[in-house]
């Protein structure tokens, strides 16, 4: 998981969500403590102050199960027919198991900060 610098770290994450936005599923992109970013294949039309409820399955399996978020959409791109968006995560009743995993994902990111540090910091063993 690589940590993408903005006012709180991304990480990038791949999982399904499931909304009003779309009948079809979408997939989550990137995710941080307070935003995620969404891609649906299909055009979306978004109503721009509307709370939506987003239920996300995580393709990482140390998260089971779905999380569900309320989130609230910041920005909009359609291009080629997909859609993405950016949306503010709200208050939502599983805020205290998505903050373990944002928490989970950040540990994550400093303990392989770069491909260079993980080479220079392996020890070789020879066969």
């Amino acid at each position: 998981m690589c940590a993408k610098a903005r006012k709180d770290a991304r990480y990038d994450v791949l999982g399904r969500v499931e909304c009003s936005l779309s009948p079809l599923p979408g997939t989550l992109l990137d995710i941080s403590l307070n935003g995620c970013k969404l891609h649906f294949s299909t055009p979306v039309t978004i109503e721009p102050e509307q709370e939506y409820t987003l239920k996300v399955k995580f393709t990482d399996t140390t998260l089971d199960g779905v999380i569900t978020l309320i989130g609230t959409p910041m920005w909009c791109c359609e291009d080629s027919g997909t859609t993405d968006i950016g949306m503010k995560i709200l208050h939502s009743p599983d805020t205290d198991k998505y903050i373990e995993y944002i928490k989970a994902l950040h540990l994550e990111s400093i303990s392989f900060n770069s491909i260079e540090d993980q080479i220079k910091k392996q020890e070789c063993q020879f066969l």
